[in-house]
Parts: structure tokens; sequence; C-alpha cells
């Protein structure tokens, strides 16, 4: 392979090149605030959750226990 062919390689592959690490860097950066979102709503989730899972506790207190 000569510099010229080389060269014609670089030349025809670059602008793709370009295109993949941008799409790469893109959709890394998408992910990771998608990820960020979906935890602040799982936390908001486990909050109710406990708080859910208290109030059951206080329900199954009031009432006595047939076995």
């Amino acid at each position: 392979m000569t510099e010229t062919d080389l060269l014609k390689y670089f030349l025809t592959q670059g602008p793709f090149a370009a295109l993949f690490v941008w799409l790469l860097i893109y959709v890394m950066r998408t992910n990771k605030e998608r990820e960020g979102r979906l935890q602040d709503l799982l936390d908001k989730f486990s909050d109710k959750y406990d708080v859910i899972i208290g109030e059951l506790r206080d329900i199954k207190e009031h009432f006595p226990r047939d076995y």
C-alpha cells in the first residue's frame, strides 16, 4: 500500500470515523442522563414504598391472628 493509497483510505473513512466517535459520545452522555433520572425516580418510589410498608404493618397490628 502506497502513501497515496493510505491517504485516500483515511480521507474516505475519516468522516465516518468522526461521525462514529461523535455518535458514541452522544449516546453515552444521553444514557448517563437517563440513568440519573431513573435513579431519582427509583429513590422516590423507595421512599413511598417505606411509607406503604409502615402503613400495612400498622393495619396488620389491628387485626388478630386467626391461625
